[in-house]
């Protein structure tokens, strides 16, 4: 029994025009750039608390150089944003040996501070995300 559809061209069409305009937003910074650097605030922010609470910090290094990355195009479609240390910035070179741990002749435990703060806050990000896109939708 063949299942004949009607209107799936429109609607791609549709979905790829409002994308259009949400990147041409007239109010400052396109919404999508809005919304991820939006989203990105809560689990930025549980990183750095993540990475300050250790009793044993000296400098403090580590979490000054948890930072929000700019909103990049992706190669195949949409956008993407990154948060942690970026080593371009001269962040804490020794961020990834905390997070995960290491070995040698003095080996050290891992102290994740990224991952954590991701499962933490993740479902907070989506929500920003599932609203901003909403309010831009509606707005289009």
């Amino acid at each position: 029994m063949p299942l004949e559809t009607q209107g799936f061209d429109g609607l791609a069409s549709d979905i790829a025009g409002m994308a259009g305009r949400m990147d041409a937003d007239g109010a400052g910074a396109p919404a999508a750039r809005r919304i991820l650097e939006a989203a990105a605030r809560p689990i930025h922010q549980q990183m750095k608390a993540n990475a300050s609470r250790d009793p044993k910090i000296i400098t403090g290094v580590l979490s000054r150089s948890i930072r929000i990355g700019p909103v990049k195009k992706r190669r195949q479609s949409g956008k993407s944003i990154t948060i942690g240390v970026h080593r371009k910035e001269e962040g804490a070179y020794y961020a990834t040996p905390v997070e995960y741990g290491h070995g040698g002749p003095a080996p050290a435990p891992a102290h994740p501070f990224i991952r954590p703060a991701y499962d933490t806050r993740a479902d907070e990000a989506y929500e920003i995300i599932r609203d901003g896109l909403r309010d831009a939708i509606d707005r289009l």
